[in-house]
């Protein structure tokens, strides 16, 4: 029978992945979980915060890939290992691997590239999104449209991703309705005691992307911005690694540390981060991941992105800064930005990890029955 080979590298793909990893070991789907290292702080503790099974390929090595330069090194060298590890796959089955990619990674791609050299199908998780700009949000929107070309089958979460992915010739799209990051959510609500969401007196910030942090003086306004939201109630700012280096670089961290309100936090395990984003008043951030997630929890939110490639929550709680007219003083003093806060749809009838489980139970020949179900 064919195997599965989950190919990953960021945390949001491992939170992403979870309950489908839950429900894979479960049902008994044959499969290992090959890791490029791509992100490595704190993925052991992702890995025990969900109880995922120990099928992980990990590296040896725990250097974060948080710099232009590490990763220029580290593109080649992870492409030839995953080469040979889904090749080895294949020769020791005797079938076409599926090799499972997830959303618009640079270990998305690599995963796809060197999955196919290696012979094996391409099924891509999270597929059929784009902004409708190629360069705009860069690289994310640049390598959906490589991995697109490569895939094989197409798990997509909306109408609108299922009829794009429907163009490609012989590609197999599912429909599954939902992002699998509805379950996430589902599970870290269950894990902290409770679904419901009450409004704090605080704010959340995540700022990571590419596009912000590479550009001076969109940093700079964000972090003006951030400054002045923290005078209306306290602001948890999540450090990541490569944010940290560019607010140094652009003596900005100094800022934020000293600024009244403010506390800058590391990153801290998914459940409690979702706990802590689902109780604010509202959350400031540039991640598509954090896009789906609020629109589950309904929580007011601010987008600092142009343009997403996600439908998600957008015209409802969730808002790009652009269209939010006046400064960020006068739209949380006005009560803007809190008007934006709608009900909860964890409870959704969707399951779209048993979806995507059920499916590749199917077209892997069955589960593996020395697992119990």
């Amino acid at each position: 029978m064919r195997r599965c080979v989950f190919v990953i590298g960021t945390r949001a793909q491992l939170v992403k992945i979870a309950p489908v990893l839950r429900l894979a070991a479960e049902q008994g789907l044959r499969h290992n979980v090959w890791f490029t290292g791509q992100h490595r702080e704190s993925i052991d503790d992702l890995i025990a915060d969900f109880g995922l099974a120990p099928n992980f390929v990990l590296p040896e090595k725990h250097t974060e890939r948080s710099t232009i330069g590490k990763l220029l090194v580290w593109v080649p060298a992870t492409l030839y290992r995953c080469y040979r590890y889904v090749g080895g796959v294949k020769t020791w089955t005797g079938k076409r691997p599926l090799v499972i990619v997830h959303g618009d990674t640079l270990s998305t791609w690599l995963g796809a590239v060197a999955g196919r050299w290696a012979g094996g199908d391409i099924v891509h998780l999270e597929s059929g999104l784009s902004s409708g700009k190629w360069s705009d949000p860069f690289p994310e929107e640049l390598l959906r449209r490589l991995t697109f070309r490569k895939t094989r089958f197409a798990f997509c979460p909306n109408d609108e991703a299922a009829a794009r992915m429907q163009r490609y010739s012989g590609c197999i799209v599912v429909n599954t309705q939902e992002n699998t990051l509805l379950d996430c959510v589902r599970f870290a609500t269950g894990s902290t005691g409770s679904s419901e969401v009450v409004a704090g007196d605080y704010f959340v910030a995540s700022i990571h992307r590419f596009q912000n942090l590479y550009r001076e003086q969109a940093l700079r306004r964000i972090v003006d911005e951030l400054v002045d939201a923290a005078g209306f109630g306290e602001l948890h700012f999540i450090l990541h690694p490569p944010t940290k280096l560019r607010l140094k670089k652009y003596g900005l961290l100094d800022r934020l540390q000293n600024a009244p309100g403010v506390n800058v936090r590391p990153r801290m395990p998914y459940t409690e981060f979702l706990a802590l984003m689902s109780g604010a008043r509202a959350v400031f951030s540039d991640g598509g991941s954090n896009q789906e997630e609020l629109s589950y929890l309904g929580v007011p939110t601010v987008l600092y992105r142009e343009r997403s490639e996600r439908p998600d929550g957008l015209g409802a709680n969730i808002r790009l800064r652009e269209q939010l007219h006046g400064s960020m003083r006068d739209l949380l003093q006005s009560g803007e930005v809190d008007a934006l806060r709608t009900p909860s749809r964890i409870d959704d009838a969707a399951q779209p990890s048993q979806m995507t489980v059920d499916t590749l139970l199917r077209w892997t020949g069955g589960k593996d029955n020395s697992v119990k179900a």
